[in-house]
């Protein structure tokens, strides 16, 4: 806890101001009954950053402006008709959410929506003279995650190129020193991967739209590849120096260097690397391969930063059946997921609205916080959720029991959610959050340890309802295991290497549709490397080095070769 105020002070200290500010002008201008809806986005604005919404923010802007009007709408449909109308209303609004902020390879962003739409619903509910207002601040919202997004992450692209292409050129140097005088260890191929996994991530989020990838982008990509063909080729040397290959190490060790310097703008140009210095003896292989990646990484630096480049697209030839096809992408793991999940909080606020279940509400948000994609995720979840409840609760009834005062209520919930931020574990968070949640609920109407311990044990029991059902519901009745979408995983792998290493023999190859099979297989091996390692499946490891090579071997035939 210590190294984490450490750490995150500025950090914490700044956003938690930026909230307060927000909300509170949000309040001035769209009235108190909409401070909810300020509070709602203070934590989408955050959560948005899990994606980047810049290189686009006009298509992102509309999205986000009809989720979140439609938000609106909806939740005055279900405070109006009656539970059983609502029921539809529910059930398309939920699954809608969840399916276009749920993601296959991507950190997912429903569960913000979700919980901003409960909120809607039981928080603040408002009648039909107050609706317009309420649309109004949503569109504000909108507006607001938008303006959010081009603040923080207007540098993000270039940031994450030089950081990601910096973290190869430091990957290899380190390989170098190791071949020359066994200083530190080699990099791990795997790694590497993971690393560039990460760049093609990038360029994937800041598409224009599905096959429509700049030059610059396609350029950042294979500037990448070359990095992780360098540092294999290092791996190949291994036992098997000579005087002829240090000397060849010290020359690579220099043309990297130079490229680490134009990548952090140390210099304003670089050349391709001489072929004479390079490849002193012609019958060395070695030597020749070493000089063709540097050639081609070289070029591919020049063009990820000619302004040119950025602006480019080259049309792919593809026809609208099947690029309408790769726009809806239709994945088994988000329909699946979505109507699990719609189904089961529609229903449960039927019950909620039908039974006039005050503080039903709770019940609701467990479910929505722990039914997750994955059955094999929930257990845990749970148990965290119920530690932190009764952690969060215990505090609330000592601190609340004993302050009485508006002032000082208003002040631990305030630095409860502060506290927050110094969080990165779900326990810790959400035992913040139940502070500001009881906290609000025995504000003006519980006083004294009695009162504020029974509204406590009110929250733990309807938590404690929401678990048992969650599990039921994503463990026994529907359950859906990360082992099965890691199978469906590993047969769309299996075609996306198979059609990209076909594509690489053709001689007039579509340039949008090869970089989609690039970057797909990218985002494809980082997700299976991921539930490897969660589930314990080594032999997903053997599978992707497969398609790994024979990628690799089909590339070499292409123009743009080593």
């Amino acid at each position: 806890m210590k190294e984490s105020f450490q750490k995150n002070f500025v950090h914490a200290t700044l956003n938690f101001v930026f909230i307060i500010i927000f909300i509170n002008v949000f309040q001035a201008v769209f009235g108190a009954e909409n401070t909810i809806v300020g509070v709602i986005f203070t934590i989408m604005m955050s959560a948005s950053m899990v994606r980047d919404m810049t290189a686009t923010p006009m298509k992102h802007l509309v999205v986000q402006a009809g989720v979140l009007v439609w938000m609106g709408v909806a939740s005055y449909l279900v405070n109006t008709l009656n539970p059983y109308a609502a029921l539809l209303v529910n059930l398309v609004t939920v699954f809608c959410i969840l399916y276009a902020f749920t993601y296959e390879y991507s950190s997912h962003m429903y569960f913000p929506y979700i919980l901003s739409y409960l909120f809607l619903v039981f928080i603040s509910p408002v009648g039909f003279t107050q609706l317009p207002k309420r649309l109004l601040g949503l569109l504000a919202g909108a507006v607001s995650i938008i303006v959010y997004q081009l603040f923080n992450g207007r540098k993000r692209v270039v940031e994450t190129a030089q950081d990601v292409l910096t973290s190869m050129i430091g990957e290899a140097e380190a390989g170098i020193r190791y071949l020359l005088n066994g200083e530190g260890e080699m990099a791990d191929p795997a790694d590497v991967r993971n690393t560039l996994c990460r760049l093609s991530r990038t360029v994937y989020e800041r598409r224009r739209k599905v096959l429509c990838v700049s030059d610059a982008s396609f350029s950042m990509i294979d500037a990448g590849r070359g990095m992780e063909h360098i540092i294999l080729l290092l791996h190949e040397l291994e036992g098997n120096m000579t005087i002829k290959r240090k000397e060849l190490l010290k020359r690579v060790a220099g043309q990297l260097e130079e490229y680490r310097r134009f990548l952090n703008r140390q210099t304003d140009r670089i050349g391709e690397p001489d072929r004479l210095q390079m490849i002193q003896d012609a019958e060395d292989v070695v030597q020749e391969e070493f000089y063709h990646s540097l050639v081609y990484i070289c070029d591919h630096l020049i063009h990820m930063t000619d302004p040119q480049k950025r602006t480019k697209y080259h049309r792919t030839a593809l026809s609208l059946s099947l690029r309408l096809k790769a726009a809806l992408d239709v994945s088994p793991v988000r329909v699946i997921y979505a109507l699990r999940v719609s189904v089961l909080l529609a229903l449960f606020t039927l019950l909620v609205q039908v039974f006039h279940l005050e503080h039903g509400k709770w019940l609701l948000f467990t479910l929505a916080s722990l039914s997750l994609p994955y059955a094999d995720d929930v257990g845990v979840k749970t148990r965290k959720r119920i530690v932190a409840t009764i952690a969060g609760g215990m505090v609330s009834v000592a601190v609340f029991g004993l302050i009485s005062n508006p002032a000082g209520r208003t002040a631990v919930m305030m630095l409860s959610g502060y506290l927050s931020f110094y969080f990165s574990d779900y326990t810790g968070t959400y035992a913040c959050s139940t502070i500001g949640a009881l906290g609000g609920a025995v504000f003006m109407g519980a006083f004294g340890v009695g009162d504020v311990g029974q509204m406590f044990m009110i929250r733990l029991t309807y938590i404690g309802i929401g678990a048992l059902i969650a599990l039921a519901a994503n463990c026994l009745i529907f359950p859906y295991r990360r082992s099965m979408a890691t199978k469906q995983l590993l047969e769309k792998y299996a075609a996306t290497t198979g059609m990209l290493a076909k594509v690489c023999f053709e001689e007039d190859v579509d340039p949008q549709l090869y970089y989609e099979l690039v970057i797909q297989s990218h985002l494809q091996e980082e997700k299976l490397s991921q539930n490897a390692s969660l589930g314990g499946w080594d032999e997903i490891y053997e599978l992707l080095q497969r398609g790994r090579a024979a990628v690799r071997r089909a590339h070499r035939h292409r123009a743009l070769d080593w």
